[in-house]
């Protein structure tokens, strides 16, 4: 049977394994090693179906170190705390401004009824919003409503400058005569309340109000026939209410003429007593104690217990 010859080998040495093969592309430069501060970037998943071919070594894509959560760098962190001292600074400006625009808003609301007297307004750090004027130590005088919400000074005699007699504020304004004053019709409504004149009441105001009008000087002699009246609820007529607001209206523009430079306190005590026979003819008992408590105050002073 004849021998099969088993293939010659190739002459020559053997070709090195793989050689064959096709180039594989060129490497990638290795990335850099992380640095110790910074975590170490992670490496984009690779696929089949990114296009990389068997054989070629993948392209590693790293995240930058910026991306991860690094501390900003210095510069920005300090305009952002400049940004938001900057807003904060803004936002109680604008509330600052708010509550001046207020203040203003129900200092002129008063002023325009009574431009001849010097005003002061002012908010406390308790909340309370004050008003004041510096006739006869801080007195409203009855022709001037006050607005809701606003305290008034207690009935005592006092020497301070008008500012001071505001005592401890956060917030101020204040209104001179001759200051512009913008017209009602341009101005929001201010609501009034006659709460504000509430203060510790008088005994026996009929009683104590009679005494203080019998034989007074510059008073009428119908001022003391009203007082009786309108304390014991007995008629009167008409005609004799508009003659004692004639007298009222008189008395208050004396005053009101020699304010600043001189103030007479008897013709302030003659004002202060016919406001208080119109409130109880008007069956205003609130404001009738306050313009009496405030008569009593300012002679009690002038007897010798002190201002303060």
């Amino acid at each position: 049977m004849p021998t099969t010859a088993a293939p010659a080998a190739p002459a020559g040495p053997l070709p090195a394994y793989g050689a064959d093969l096709r180039p594989a592309a060129t490497t990638a430069p290795a990335a850099p090693p992380p640095t110790p501060a910074a975590a170490a970037p992670a490496s984009a998943p690779v696929h089949p179906s990114s296009g990389t071919q068997l054989g070629q070594p993948a392209v590693v894509r790293q995240t930058p170190a910026a991306a991860a959560t690094a501390t900003p760098p210095t510069g920005i962190t300090e305009s952002a705390l400049a940004g938001a001292a900057t807003g904060a600074v803004a936002g109680v400006g604008a509330a600052m401004t708010q509550a001046q625009q207020r203040l203003q808003r129900l200092l002129d609301a008063v002023a325009r009824q009574e431009p001849q007297l010097r005003w002061a307004i002012g908010d406390r750090e308790d909340g309370n919003t004050v008003l004041t004027t510096d006739l006869a130590s801080g007195w409203i005088p009855p022709h001037v409503e006050i607005p809701t919400g606003i305290k008034i000074l207690a009935p005592r005699a006092r020497t301070r400058t008008l500012e001071a007699m505001l005592g401890e504020t956060t917030l101020t304004a204040t209104y001179a005569p001759g200051d512009y004053l913008p017209p009602a019709e341009d101005a929001d409504p201010v609501s009034m309340s006659i709460r504000a004149r509430d203060t510790d009441d008088v005994d026996e105001l009929g009683w104590e109000l009679a005494q203080a009008t019998k034989w007074r000087d510059g008073l009428p002699r119908l001022a003391l026939t009203l007082a009786k009246a309108a304390s014991t609820g007995t008629g009167y007529l008409d005609s004799e209410v508009e003659l004692l607001r004639e007298h009222l209206a008189t008395v208050a523009g004396q005053v009101l003429g020699d304010y600043p430079d001189h103030v007479d306190t008897a013709k302030v005590g003659n004002w202060q007593l016919l406001a208080t026979i119109d409130a109880l003819i008007k069956n205003q008992k609130t404001t009738a104690n306050y313009h009496f408590a405030w008569f009593q105050a300012l002679s009690l002073a002038l007897k010798g217990d002190g201002h303060r």
